[in-house]
């Protein structure tokens, strides 16, 4: 248990110095050099250049990679653990389709959800989505039934994209396809509060399950067996992650690979799979990755996100198929 803890202290504390290092190369990364003599830390509107680089685009930036990783990785563990499979991400629901079929209809149909734009349309797509596999969820015991309806509708969605795509004009296909990309760089300042405020509220409904999460990892008799609410604690579970991918989607766009892959890294690092350990372990790693990968701004965030989560996903399949 010493060696346990000494083992969690070592790696909590390498890897919020790693933030913190990360966060200071973001901020200063750029081909204006700003210095915080340069930003007077005042208020908008600002008084000169640099300011509004700080403020609108690297600051933004920053804290979109932060919320988006924590968020990734921590739904990312909620599901694997739910579903019991490794290879589960918090886009297995079909969320990340139907944030895509939501700017689809805004970009490629011109149908508009408000003064909201992009942003507001990828919402309205993920959270149907969201409701519909709730709705299924109310309806079945078993979690696997939830991971195939997640799987169908978001082939059924991308079936529907994929129509909107080839009558779509060039323009409009070319800023969908740049939101498909993903990029920590569509973060606005006045969208900060709103971006962590959503993320805040799915972090509580994960935590509130943190017991089921801990015991439905033997199975849901085995947690019922230790007095837990197995269907409340599932609902949780969903609508948590649900809303922290949704969040990141809308935001974000489709972020690759975090979702799975930070998981695997947070329990290679601290060996337990105790969630009280995990949850906080997996944040931190998702918000170094992310960071780290903000830094490459002339590198497509997927193709960066790619070449990491690839060699750790191939690396679970080998290591799975060696214990089974």
């Amino acid at each position: 248990m010493a060696s346990a803890n000494r083992r969690a202290i070592v790696c909590f504390t390498a890897l919020t110095l790693l933030g913190f290092l990360f966060i200071y190369l973001t901020l200063n990364s750029g081909s204006v050099e700003i210095s915080w003599a340069d930003l007077g830390w005042r208020h908008v509107p600002y008084d000169n250049m640099k300011q509004q680089i700080f403020w609108e685009i690297r600051f933004p930036r920053m804290v979109a990679a932060i919320l988006s990783g924590i968020a990734l990785a921590v739904s990312g563990l909620s599901l694997q653990t739910l579903f019991r499979n490794p290879l589960a991400g918090p886009f297995v629901l079909g969320i990340s389709s139907g944030a895509s079929f939501g700017v689809a209809l805004s970009l490629l149909a011109g149908l508009s959800f408000g003064h909201f734009g992009v942003l507001g349309s990828a919402a309205v797509g993920a959270l149907a989505v969201t409701a519909l596999v709730m709705w299924v969820s109310s309806r079945f015991e078993r979690s696997s039934i939830l991971l195939i309806v997640g799987l169908l509708v978001g082939y059924f969605i991308d079936a529907l994209v994929s129509i909107l795509i080839a009558n779509s004009d060039a323009e409009a296909l070319r800023v969908y396809v740049s939101w498909g990309m993903g990029s920590f760089g569509r973060l606005t300042f006045d969208g900060v509060l709103i971006f962590a405020g959503a993320i805040a509220l799915g972090l509580v409904m994960i935590v509130l399950s943190l017991k089921y999460l801990n015991a439905v990892r033997l199975g849901d008799d085995f947690a019922r067996g230790l007095g837990v609410n197995v269907r409340r604690g599932r609902l949780l579970v969903l609508l948590g992650a649900s809303l922290l991918a949704a969040a990141s989607t809308a935001y974000c766009g489709p972020v690759a690979f975090v979702g799975i892959a930070v998981p695997h890294l947070a329990f290679m690092l601290f060996k337990t799979s105790n969630h009280r350990v995990l949850l906080p372990g997996s944040a931190l790693c998702g918000i170094v990755l992310c960071l780290a990968a903000s830094l490459f701004s002339t590198v497509p965030l997927n193709a960066i996100l790619s070449i990491v989560g690839v060699p750790i996903i191939l690396w679970v399949i080998i290591r799975g198929k060696g214990e089974h």
